[in-house]
């Protein structure tokens, strides 16, 4: 049996193997929404926290949206949006891009070299690592239990050590090879390659700071985003921005990662240097009506596709709607960076709705959430592959799977974030020399 996406190919549901993106990590993987000792902003910035949880579930609707509309075909009216919930990765990249630049960067440029350099670099493992490893090693006790309930060697033979080696130090999505493993840590992987070049390049974005006007790093976000913009225009719909027919398209992920990460740090130089001056945020950039801009061009483009290029070349439709995602709404990616430097100037009902307790705490799990996510939709395909709910799309023991899937996965990550991912990140922060202070 071959494995498609880490899931095998006798529980897919749609004519191409299943599209995976995720996350920021997701993606923004574990990026927090402390914004540091800026004058004119606040130490916390709890909307940036909420929206993460936000874009976790997003990623979680997208995934999921194939079963819903089966299960559930009232639920036709998202589609369009959940369509393309991919697009979470890409809001989770701007944002850590975003949050790291307030935190990290006045702190690193002052000395910076080669310990600072790898201070910042541990501080990202902590959040990152442990709770990506310890996904790993889940994944792999599930394929055996899968392995000793169908006596199918092809989920123990989905272990391949060398992948299992190159999730462990987060370079498998660095190449082209397949999703894997945890088929959606592939965005953790993106990351660490920004981390990388933000560590890199962290004095070279004061100096920009310190010596361009408002006007030019506003145009280098904007230019950091056009090569992804243009690119994401070229490619089929239902590619996720990620692929090609069954491929990762070549070179996609350090595009897509960086020129987003960037993006959100100049839009950070841009915002502190508004809160210094104490300027507020126009109506017209307010983060409701560029909410408003953001949904209303994805459904228009869902509608109205200019250009219709599916992938595969199939139609996917359930109950008569299409689920591929419009490629041309890769063009709300440079309305995520605005949205997020509005949403740290602004204390309106948007600002207000992102802050509330449980966005606040849903943003603090998000990452853990969204490991953790894909694993219980895998548990439900294959208990419908192995019990006769496959054939009662609508009944009621299907829509208590898939309630079970988002209630599992919130409590799973909750946990993981519990016990593993701040105990881990706590603990490896204190084994960092005083001298180092990022």
């Amino acid at each position: 049996m071959v494995l498609t996406d880490g899931l095998p190919a006798t529980l897919v549901r749609h004519p191409a193997p299943a599209p995976v993106a995720t996350v920021a990590e997701g993606a923004g993987a574990g990026v927090g929404a402390t914004a540091g000792a800026v004058r004119g902003l606040p130490r916390v910035i709890p909307q940036l926290t909420g929206i993460r949880a936000v874009a976790a579930l997003w990623v979680a609707m997208f995934h999921l949206r194939p079963y819903l509309l089966e299960t559930f075909p009232s639920s036709w009216v998202l589609t369009p949006l959940f369509n393309v919930g991919h697009l979470g990765v890409d809001l989770f990249f701007v944002l850590s891009g975003f949050i790291l630049t307030l935190t990290h960067l006045d702190r690193m440029v002052d000395g910076w070299g080669p310990r600072k350099v790898g201070g910042f670099l541990w501080l990202r493992l902590s959040r990152v690592w442990p709770v990506t490893v310890a996904m790993l090693i889940v994944y792999g006790l599930y394929r055996l239990i899968q392995t000793w309930i169908t006596a199918d060697g092809a989920y123990a033979a989905s272990l391949d050590v060398r992948r299992f080696l190159m999730h462990v130090l987060l370079l498998q999505a660095w190449g082209t090879e397949h999703h894997d493993w945890n088929p959606i840590d592939w965005s953790i992987s993106a990351e660490w390659m920004a981390y990388l070049a933000f560590g890199v390049v962290a004095l070279g974005l004061a100096r920009a700071a310190g010596v361009l006007r408002t006007r030019a790093l506003v145009l280098l976000a904007v230019a950091s985003l056009v090569p992804m913009v243009l690119v994401g225009l070229s490619m089929e719909d239902g590619s996720d921005l990620t692929w090609q027919g069954d491929q990762v398209a070549s070179g996609i992920v350090p595009l897509r990662v960086l020129s987003e990460f960037f993006a959100g740090a100049f839009v950070a130089l841009v915002v502190q240097r508004l809160a210094r001056a104490g300027r507020r945020v126009p109506l017209l950039l307010s983060p409701g009506v560029i909410l408003v801009a953001i949904v209303g061009t994805i459904y228009f483009l869902q509608r109205f596709d200019p250009v219709w290029r599916p992938r595969f070349g199939q139609e996917w439709n359930v109950n008569g709607h299409s689920l591929w995602g419009s490629t041309e709404s890769v063009v709300v990616i440079p309305l995520f960076a605005l949205l997020i430097g509005s949403l740290a100037l602004s204390r309106g009902p948007v600002s207000r709705t992102l802050s509330t307790r449980l966005l606040v705490w849903g943003g603090k799990v998000s990452f853990a959430f969204y490991l953790v996510h894909w694993l219980f939709l895998d548990i439900m395909l294959f208990v419908i592959d192995q019990t006769a709910f496959a054939d009662a799309p609508m009944s009621t023991w299907r829509q208590v799977l898939i309630a079970g899937v988002l209630v599992c996965s919130v409590a799973a990550g909750w946990a993981l974030y519990r016990f593993v991912e701040e105990p881990m990140r706590k603990g490896m922060r204190r084994m960092l020399p005083p001298s180092i202070k990022v």
